[in-house]
């Protein structure tokens, strides 16, 4: 009896030991199994968010594509409701968040898929900013003096200061009044200033009429150089504008 006594205390610390490895195991695998489904729960969740986003950008592109031809507000109206409620990636488990490399992609989409929306968004604005302001300036250099005192001499000046320099003085002041595109003030001005021009020479033309004295004036020089501004100015708001679109409108 006395003989056994070292052999089993020998052995008991080594079942012990182990059993305690065997349940360390056994923890670790089921360790490993947790994590390894929060990495799945956490793919999975972001695969149902790239779902939601390529579905989301469809449903834009068909907005915006149905709205294409509006003028800018209007179709800034479509864009703004058609993004109002965007998705939303889901919540994941913490390891899984932070070892699922396509959870760890979709949060960084979350941030940006939106930034081309807004920047055509800003576009709009400025396009309709813009075509306002063309719009206007069209409207002046397509007057025309002959409208207002006729093609031939004239005998007075009563129709010069009572129609001819009344109209252009409104266009001029529809220009003032009306707000100008940003970076665009030197275009302003060079239309402001043939509108200017043409009154400047019309008063002048009544006043030399009521003194007897010949007088006569062009503006076509600045009225065209004016128009081919503008023109270049709207052909160039027109494409950054049509490539904004196409960019979201899949056009």
């Amino acid at each position: 009896m006395s003989a056994r006594g070292p052999r089993w205390a020998i052995f008991l610390p080594v079942v012990v030991t182990v059993l305690l490895a065997g349940a360390i195991g056994g923890l670790i695998v089921v360790q490993a199994q947790r994590q390894a489904d929060q990495v799945a729960e956490a793919d999975a969740v972001a695969e149902a968010f790239r779902s939601d986003v390529g579905s989301f950008e469809a449903a834009v592109a068909r907005e915006i594509q149905g709205a294409r031809t509006a003028d800018p507000g209007a179709l800034r109206r479509v864009l703004e409701a058609a993004i109002a409620d965007p998705p939303v990636l889901g919540d994941a488990p913490r390891h899984g968040a932070e070892q699922s490399a396509p959870y760890v992609a979709a949060r960084e989409t979350e941030q940006t898929f939106l930034e081309p929306y807004l920047r055509v968004d800003r576009e709009l604005e400025q396009a309709d900013v813009a075509l306002t302001f063309i719009g206007v300036a069209r409207d002046a250099l397509e007057l025309r003096a002959t409208d207002y005192v006729g093609s031939g001499l004239l005998e007075g000046s009563a129709a010069i200061r009572s129609r001819l320099i009344p109209a252009f003085a409104a266009a001029r002041d529809e220009l003032a009044a009306v707000r100008v595109p940003e970076g665009q003030e030197e275009l302003a001005a060079t239309v402001r200033d043939a509108v200017q021009y043409v009154i400047d020479q019309a008063t002048a033309l009544a006043a030399s009429i009521e003194s007897n004295r010949a007088y006569s004036f062009a503006y076509s020089k600045q009225y065209q150089a004016a128009a081919t501004a503008v023109n270049d100015y709207a052909a160039t708001v027109r494409g950054d504008l049509t490539e904004a679109i196409n960019a979201v409108g899949g056009g």
